[in-house]
């Protein structure tokens, strides 16, 4: 699953990226928003079909309703996806309004004028992304939730996969300094899927779930044989 993962997920963070800039640029519009979908579409069937290949490859029969059904779910929650996109940019544009003006109207050195005119400038919202860099403000937060939904629907799939034929899993972990401690602890284990492991990072935070549950957790499954000996009521904490 973390092979197709790769291969696509750089795909969708693009597409992801390129709507966020229509919308910090005020670019957005019916079209902009129904060429999204359309991406969406097409970028989730093609990942389907590799996931399908894939448990192809490794002899897992998966009823193909399954995955048409996490695949809709994934597409439905695009549409909210574009919503919480403009959103979270009207919030920054805003907050880097407020903050300019502060710093222009405590800053000495500006003449009055010269104050007026720059508040202005900031307060009219066509002006804002001109005067605020779309690479430096919301780039980031546009490519995390590229890369968030390019994992999101392998991950459900590949769950709703895995459940077909086990009740119980392996744990896997991405390769990279990433990966959370406590997640490094759970690596290669095998959990019940109606039993999660519980992890508590060094703050005391707990959290109990499967793989790519937790915020921002890029770990997945992998299906385990029923006669692999599951770890129960697991816990690991980070020291």
């Amino acid at each position: 699953m973390y092979n197709v993962y790769k291969s696509y997920s750089k795909r969708w963070r693009n597409c992801t990226r390129q709507y966020a800039l229509d919308v910090w640029s005020n670019r957005a519009d019916e079209k902009t928003d129904m060429r999204f979908r359309k991406q969406a579409d097409l970028f989730s069937r093609e990942y389907r079909n590799s996931l399908e290949q894939h448990y192809k490859r490794i002899g897992l029969n998966v009823y193909r309703g399954t995955i048409s059904g996490k695949v809709d779910e994934w597409k439905n929650r695009q549409l909210a996806i574009q919503e919480t996109i403009k959103s979270m940019a009207t919030d920054r544009k805003s907050q880097l309004v407020a903050d300019e003006i502060k710093r222009i109207e405590s800053d000495e050195t500006i003449d009055l004028q010269e104050s007026i005119n720059k508040v202005y400038a900031l307060k009219k919202d066509e002006n804002v992304y001109k005067v605020f860099s779309f690479a430096e403000h919301f780039e980031g937060a546009a490519d995390r939730i590229g890369d968030d939904e390019a994992f999101a629907l392998g991950r459900d799939i590949n769950e709703a996969a895995i459940k077909e034929s086990s009740d119980r899993y392996f744990w896997r972990v991405q390769q990279d300094n990433r990966v959370r401690k406590t997640h490094l602890m759970l690596a290669d284990k095998c959990f019940l899927w109606s039993d999660p492991p519980t992890t508590i990072d060094r703050y005391g935070r707990s959290f109990t779930g499967n793989p790519g549950m937790d915020y921002g957790c890029r770990c997945w499954a992998e299906p385990a044989p029923v006669r692999t000996k599951a770890k129960l009521n697991y816990v690991v904490k980070e020291k």
